[in-house]
């Protein structure tokens, strides 16, 4: 009879465990759904791309920095200013162009130099608005994840095949910053601001974990503008750890919308 009971009492234990673990997963699922419908991801609202002008005063980012141009820098600087670029932006990635198309640098190999630095800032400030534009600043199958109440709102830890990260949330399910160990170790703090389909990424400063003490900080700024119902970068500012922010706008922005399609690979024979 004892052993009876015994077991009773112990089928009963783990139903209750089950539950309850059911139970947090059913509650987790449906905070983080609430969090994605909570911000602006127009790359899962049927954006597939966008290109635009790209704006760039070659002459202000010598003032801002070097307080005057020097004369030997001259031409290099109007020849860099005559160049005109557009942005073409996609789920994966962001290509720059000129229009129609790049001058030949070749006696002026500085001047070739820092149109491919502009390149590179152009195409690395829209990469980094991108994960926030898809919806993927916060866990997506398969990863596993985990909500945790704490006094300042939630921590989130998630972690799968190469990823483990800790967010932490407000109240109001904003993500605020983050520990990151895989793919890349790194801390970063984020800030979004209201917008009139979701919370907007506004800014996003990231530091690595490996040396503290050494490591500078990146960051990126971003305004928005709409186009065709899309809230899309307007203005942006891309500070790398080691050298001067850069300022850009995009303007005469162009998307393209619909539904995408996903082909399944034909059978293997």
């Amino acid at each position: 009879m004892r052993k009876l009971i015994g077991l009773f009492w112990l089928l009963c234990i783990c139903a209750v465990a089950t539950a309850q673990t059911a139970s947090s997963a059913a509650s987790d699922e449906a905070l983080l759904a609430k969090a994605r419908g909570l911000y602006d991801a127009p790359f899962t609202r049927n954006l597939i791309s966008f290109d635009c002008a790209v704006q760039f005063d070659w002459k202000q980012h010598f003032l801002e920095f070097m307080k005057a141009i020097p004369p030997d820098a001259l031409q290099t600087v109007e020849q860099l200013q005559g160049v005109q670029h557009r942005v073409f932006v996609d789920r994966s990635g962001a290509v720059v162009s000129a229009v129609p198309k790049a001058p030949d640098f070749g006696e002026a190999p500085r001047a070739a130099q820092l149109e491919k630095v502009f390149d590179g800032m152009v195409s690395g400030g829209l990469s980094g608005w991108l994960p926030s534009s898809m919806g993927e600043l916060l866990p997506v199958a398969p990863t596993k994840y985990d909500f945790e109440r704490i006094d300042s709102g939630y921590r989130l830890t998630m972690h799968g095949t190469g990823v483990a990260a800790t967010l932490l949330l407000n109240p109001d399910l904003r993500l605020t910053s983050g520990v990151v160990q895989l793919p890349q170790p790194m801390r970063f703090t984020i800030e979004f601001a209201a917008g009139p389909s979701g919370y907007l990424l506004q800014s996003v400063k990231t530091s690595s974990t490996s040396d503290p003490e050494t490591a500078g900080e990146a960051g990126f700024a971003y305004t928005y503008q709409t186009v065709q119902g899309f809230e899309l970068p307007s203005a942006v500012t891309v500070s790398p750890s080691t050298t001067e922010p850069w300022h850009y706008s995009l303007s005469d922005c162009k998307t393209v919308a619909g539904i995408m399609l996903k082909v399944a690979p034909p059978p293997k024979p």
